[in-house]
Parts: structure tokens; C-alpha cells; sequence
């Protein structure tokens, strides 16, 4: 399709030199991309006048372009929050939207509780509760809240307090980690204080915290309390350990900092942002974005700011460091803040000096963490394994098998399906062994890829280009006789799970690639997703059999009699709860019959 310039050129006659925001929509009037600008009327005719050779997203835009409609606005701050809140609002395809593929832990507070409790939880809920982080590093965010447990003793029972009585306290008030507030050795208004002291410690803010705590030390030493005033002292100690644990290495001033780092890799940008609190490294966030809907010379980024303050709710800092040719105005940040949210932020661009090695450290953790990710093309991964094992064509749709056995007499078996490299989960199969007695994977095998070709032929469907086998040359083999005298037959290959070897008839022996190879990653994603949806099926199976099994036992009850059971009652834990007068609501079941089934059941536990 071609881009019809003259039109748009002569409508952009007519827009406004002034700062503002533009939105270009397609033939359904959505939305494809809003930006701002300083000058409306150059900014939007620059899209028509560019040949863009190094941007090869823009004329795949503006080619579903069908409108474009301006906003002016009195100045660039203006523009950028009102830029901002259309991004979030409308979430344009071509507009950079930052947002995490996993749900990382936050610590929560539960302030709004009397004597509130200390969790680890995965979603942030709009409960009046303190929500800190997320924390990206698991296993230090543990180790923090084991000290924080040690230190001020905040319980993370589920019990409602306060009791109308004290009860005994459970063994977390024993090891000196729960204040034993459920049996009344705290007052409320002493654990209160507590709490907002962890608070000051999660958030980093420890400096003020040991000036008050060491005050607090002195003055019950000074009034005999000795025993109050140790218990201090070693909480004194623990935060100063805890603070050594999250130093970073660099003379780093007492103050709270955001440092935004980016790296680039095969069209991926990765933003690393590390949220330093009194010179302490508290948390690091990492966003992927696509390249083609950032460049770092041509557009203004700073919504990218606006996008992480506003959705992340976090205590903002006394200072932003960013990087140089990267899309940001540090004088247009500066002032939404001091306008939009009341705060006194400075906004930095260090171009020497200790904070540049911030930000190469935010840069680092960008790198490593897009290194440590799937690649942005899959196709990557899939030509690196066709070069690998030597196969004639390009398997663009990868199909793979698993067997699962229950026992001796039930075999199930899962097919999953890649294409392009990603998983196409409308195409997973499920299947129940019917042909094969006992516990026999090849034959297993065998079975499940005939069906699945013969199943495709008979529906006129194409064959998959590569069927990959989980195991060695035996499950290979077994896999490889129902493609004999089929026209254009699929590739096949196999993946051993030991020394996670490739085999294929187009390779000429095993193939052994070094862990990191694209190719073997691939295979081993690939074949741990049919492992995991071929477990979940058998799992399912299993309780279903075992479920009816149970039922089958009861004398005077049969197959189809069990299947009543478990379709009225939904599960056996249901029909153990139920009286003989509600089994007797099911057909052909009566209140005696239904007594005696609530005794076997609960003869067999």
C-alpha cells in the first residue's frame, strides 16, 4: 500500500507553530500513535518529507494512517503530561508502553489493620495497605525481610487482632520475630511503632531511623532499662548488617536517586531503572521495548518518565539521573514534576563524574537482563536450529510430542505447536493412548504422530514442517514409521534429556550444542512446554481416575454410578461433605444408600 504524502502534506498546511500533541488513527478511527511536539506544523510534515531508511517502522505506520488530528497546549510540559494520559488511555500500537512480562513480589504493610502484619504478596491491591517495591532480585528481598522480622518483629499470622482473649504465642514469638501481639506482650501503640520504623527501613530510609533508635537506646540507659536498651542495640546492629548487604561499591552521596539506563541488541531496547534510597541499592525494575517504536535522535521521550511514576506509585526521588541521546529534556521533566506532582525533583544528565558510572550501571543491568531473555525475532532461534541439524528448509512450524504414564494402565500424550518460533496454543492437541497395553513409549509414540498426520491429511490441513520428539534414537524411530510414504513428509528430530542430545536423519550422528546456543535453547523450550501441558493432562487424568476408583470400591457402585456422583457433586471432598438426604437427590440413589457411601468414604479417609 502506498502512503498518500500530497494528502497529507496539504492537510498539515494548516496546523498549528505551536507545542501540542498529534494523533494519527487509522480507517477505524483508532488510535495508532500520539506524539507531542514543540512545533505541531514541522514536527507532523517531517513524517511525509523523511525518507526514514533507518526507522523502517514509520512507513509501516503511517501506510495504516488515515487521519491525523493536532492539540495545542500552551507550552512543552503541557504537551508531554497531556501526551502522556492519551498513551495510557488509548495505548497506541506504535507507542512505546512500558510493561513487565512477570508479576514481581512486593512487601506489604498492612497499616490499615490494628496491628498490622508483614507479607510477601504478588498483586498490588487498592486496600489502604503499604506496598514497597516490586523487587526483581527474589532472593534478596527474602534475606531483607528475614532481618526486618528480627529487627522490629512484625507478625504474619492471619489471626484478627486484637483477641477478646490473649492466646498462646506461636513459635515465632519463641525465636524473637513476632512481637506476640495475639498474646498481649506488645501494646498497640508501641507496635505502631514498630511498624512505621520498618516502613523507614524498607523504603531505605535508615539514616534518621538509627539517629532515632540510638536516642532511644540512650535514654532507656540512662532510665535502668537496660534490657529495653540491648534489645535496641541489637536492632541497631542488624539494620547496619542489613545496609552492608545492599552497598553498592561506589561513593555514593546519602541521597534518594533514580538512575534510567538502556541498552540496544537486535532490535530490542532494554530500560534498566535502579532506585538508589540513601546510597543504598533498594530495587531494579527492567522494561523490553521494541525498537521500532524507539529512536533515540528523532523523538522526545520523556513520557517514558511519566509512564513509570504514574503506574508505578512509587516514593519519588530527590534525584533522576538519565543518559545522554536518549530522547530526554531534563528542564521538561523537572518542571512536571514540580507542577504535576508537587515534588522538588532534580533531573540530571551526568556527563562525567561518579553519577555517569550510575548510570553505566543502569546500563549494564540492561544488557544482562535482555541477554538473559528470548530474543525479539524467534525466527533467530529457528534458523539457528535448521543450520544445526542440517535441515533442507526453514521449519517455521514446529510440532512436539510427550508421553506420560499412569501406572501400568493408562498412557496420555500432548502435542504442542510453535510457530515461528513462539508458542500457538490454539493448535495444542491433548490425546488418550488407545492401541497401546501397559507401559510402552515407542509404541506410544508411534500411535499419537499417526493419528496426528492421518487426522491433518483427512482435513485437508498442512502438515507441520518439523515434528520434534522428546527422547533419544529409540522414541525417534518409533516416531518416524507413520511418516513413511507420506508426500512431503514433515522433518523430524529428537531431543535427549540427559546429555541433551539433538537426533535427526538429516544430521550426520548426534548433535551436541554448548548450552547457550540459540538452536538448543529452542529445542529445550519447546520440549518443556510439551512437558508441562503433557503432565498438567495426565495430572488431570490421574485424579479423575483415582477419584472414580474410589467411588468404584463402594460396594453396589458401578462405573456409570460413580460418574453420576462425581457430575452432581463436582468432586469426592464435595460428596464426603454432603448428607444421605442430598445423595439421595441424585437419580437412582436413596438415603440409606447414601449413608452407606458417607462410611465407606470415610473408612478409606
Amino acid at each position: 500500500m502506498t502512503i498518500d504524502r500530497e494528502k497529507f502534506l496539504h492537510q498539515t498546511e494548516s496546523f498549528p507553530h505551536s507545542p501540542g500533541v498529534y494523533i494519527m488513527r487509522d480507517r477505524t478511527n483508532t488510535p495508532i500513535y500520539v506524539g507531542k511536539a514543540i512545533d505541531l506544523h514541522s514536527r507532523v510534515r517531517s513524517y511525509f518529507l523523511d525518507p526514514h531508511a533507518d526507522r523502517p517502522h514509520i512507513p509501516f505506520m503511517l501506510q495504516r494512517l488515515e487521519s491525523i488530528e493536532w492539540i495545542a497546549t500552551s507550552n512543552e510540559t503541557e504537551a508531554l503530561i497531556l501526551e502522556a494520559n492519551l498513551i495510557r488511555s488509548n495505548k497506541p500500537r506504535f507507542n512505546v508502553e512500558l510493561k513487565d512480562d512477570k508479576h514481581f513480589p512486593y512487601i506489604k504493610v498492612t497499616v490499615n489493620e490494628p496491628f498490622p502484619r508483614l507479607l510477601i504478596v504478588r498483586r498490588v491491591e487498592r486496600d489502604g495497605a503499604v506496598y514497597l517495591g516490586p523487587y526483581t532480585d527474589v532472593r534478596a528481598m527474602r534475606k531483607m525481610v528475614v532481618f526486618a522480622r528480627r529487627i522490629f518483629r512484625i507478625r504474619d499470622c492471619k489471626k484478627k487482632l486484637p483477641l477478646k482473649r490473649p492466646v498462646r504465642p506461636c513459635i515465632n514469638y519463641s525465636m524473637g520475630r513476632c512481637s506476640g501481639a495475639c498474646a498481649g506482650k506488645i501494646s498497640q501503640e508501641k507496635y505502631r511503632q514498630q511498624v512505621v520504623m520498618l516502613i523507614k527501613f524498607l523504603s531505605g530510609h535508615r539514616k534518621d531511623l538509627l539517629q532515632t533508635m540510638e536516642t532511644d537506646m540512650n535514654n532507656a540507659s540512662e532510665q535502668l532499662k537496660f534490657e529495653e536498651a540491648a534489645l535496641i542495640r541489637d536492632q541497631i546492629q542488624l539494620i547496619r548488617d542489613a545496609s552492608r548487604m545492599q552497598r553498592v561499591d561506589l561513593r555514593l552521596p546519602d541521597t534518594d536517586s533514580d538512575v534510567f539506563g538502556m541498552h540496544e541488541d537486535r532490535g530490542r531496547i532494554c530500560l534498566a531503572v535502579l532506585r538508589f534510597r540513601e546510597g543504598l541499592l533498594m530495587s531494579a525494575r527492567h522494561f523490553i521495548i521494541k525498537r521500532e517504536t524507539w529512536d533515540y535522535s528523532e523523538e522526545n521521550h520523556d513520557y517514558i518518565v511519566l509512564q513509570f511514576y504514574l503506574s508505578s506509585g512509587k516514593q519519588l526521588p530527590s534525584e533522576l539521573i538519565v543518559p545522554e541521546n536518549a530522547g530526554f529534556n531534563p528542564s521538561t521533566l523537572q518542571e512536571w514534576f514540580e507542577t504535576e506532582l508537587q515534588a522538588r525533583v532534580t533531573v540530571t544528565m551526568p556527563q562525567r563524574g561518579m553519577k555517569t558510572q550510575l548510570v553505566a550501571m543502569a546500563r549494564k543491568n540492561a544488557m544482562l537482563y535482555l541477554s538473559q531473555n528470548a530474543p525479539a525475532d524467534p525466527l533467530e532461534d529457528v534458523e539457528a536450529l535448521q543450520k544445526a541439524l542440517s535441515l533442507p528448509r526453514l521449519p517455521e512450524v514446529i510440532e512436539a510430542f510427550d508421553i506420560s504414564n499412569l501406572g501400568q494402565t493408562y498412557s496420555v500424550a500432548g502435542m504442542v505447536q510453535f510457530k515461528g518460533g513462539r508458542p500457538n496454543k490454539s493448535h495444542y492437541r491433548k490425546y488418550k493412548i488407545k492401541s497401546v497395553e501397559g507401559q510402552n513409549d515407542f509404541a506410544a509414540m508411534n500411535e499419537v504422530v499417526g493419528r496426528r498426520l492421518r487426522r491433518l491429511a483427512s482435513e485437508g490441513k498442512p502438515l507441520p514442517d518439523l515434528l520434534l520428539i522428546d527422547g533419544g534414537k529409540g522414541q525417534l524411530s518409533a516416531a518416524m514409521e507413520p511418516l513413511q510414504g507420506i508426500p512431503n513428509a514433515p522433518m523430524i528430530a529428537s531431543l535427549a534429556k540427559k546429555e541433551e542430545l539433538l537426533f535427526s536423519p538429516f544430521a550426520q550422528g548426534p548433535v551436541a550444542l554448548p548450552p547457550t546456543h540459540p538452536g538448543r535453547k529452542l529445542a529445550q523450550r519447546i520440549r518443556d512446554e510439551v512437558h508441562r501441558f503433557t503432565i498438567t493432562y495426565h495430572r488431570t487424568i490421574r485424579g479423575k481416575v483415582m477419584r472414580r476408583s474410589l467411588l468404584e470400591g463402594i460396594p453396589g457402585i458401578g462405573k456409570e454410578r460413580a460418574a453420576r456422583l462425581l457430575k452432581h457433586f463436582g468432586s469426592v471432598q464435595r460428596l464426603r461433605a454432603a448428607t444421605p438426604g442430598e445423595i439421595a437427590g441424585v437419580p437412582g440413589f436413596s438415603e440409606k444408600q447414601g449413608q452407606r457411601i458417607l462410611e465407606e468414604l470415610s473408612r478409606n479417609g
